[in-house]
């Protein structure tokens, strides 16, 4: 048994779980899954023991409990990567962090209308409040590529946290037809080839189906 454990929900929906999860695999960092559906009448009975807000995903290490999926990620930048998760020059941290925390609270019509579904490849509707999230986030990838990201493929060279949080993006906007600029597609194309984004996908496509209720799936 690993020394750490990750709380995830379904892997075809749950977003979030995807952002943690995909830090530890990419940084070859140990721990157990713990998987506990979503949408069912004792999910909330399951994650009782284990995660504080009754959601996922959480992050048990020894006697250290972390929910919500950006604290989980800077957890494990600083107790096992000596801050790796982030870039090191303090103006990529900086704004790495600004666009992190951007997704994490902001582009509500995106995360209702266009939620992260590993199954589902279909053009979606467009509508200017969806076009302008996307425009958003074209921006965010493609200023911080030409910016910061000129010593690697991902949005500031290297790998980091930033990547994780924008990867479950990248599957909604390919399985929903967004149409992106050239460096932002590029990006996203990046995303999506990182072989653990394609495990994960390839794990959510296996998944026996779980409908989600109308508007539960507010993440993306």
């Amino acid at each position: 048994m690993s020394a750490i454990r990750l709380v995830i929900g379904n892997k075809n929906f749950s977003s979030w779980s995807m952002r943690p999860w995909l830090l530890l695999k990419q940084s070859d960092i140990a721990f157990d899954e713990v998987s506990v559906p979503l949408y069912q009448r004792n999910t909330a009975e399951k994650l009782g023991p284990l995660s504080p807000s009754l959601k996922v995903p959480a992050l048990i290490h020894q006697q250290t409990t972390v929910w919500d999926s950006l604290a989980i990620c800077e957890y494990i930048s600083e107790a096992f990567l000596d801050g790796r998760g982030w870039p090191a020059s303090p103006r990529k941290r900086a704004t790495a962090r600004s666009v992190c925390a951007e997704i994490h609270s902001e582009f509500p019509n995106l995360k209702k209308d266009w939620p992260m579904n590993c199954k589902a490849v279909v053009e979606l509707a467009r509508p200017e409040v969806i076009e302008n999230e996307i425009a958003r986030i074209d921006a965010i990838w493609s200023c911080c590529r030409r910016k910061y990201g000129v010593d690697g493929d991902y949005m500031f060279g290297r790998f980091s946290i930033a990547d994780c949080m924008y990867a479950p993006v990248a599957i909604s906007f390919h399985n929903y037809g967004a149409i992106l600029s050239t460096e932002a597609r590029k990006y996203a194309d990046t995303l999506l080839a990182n072989p653990w984004v394609r495990e994960w996908i390839s794990l959510a496509q296996a998944e026996q189906d779980i409908q989600a209720p109308m508007g539960a799936v507010s993440n993306m």
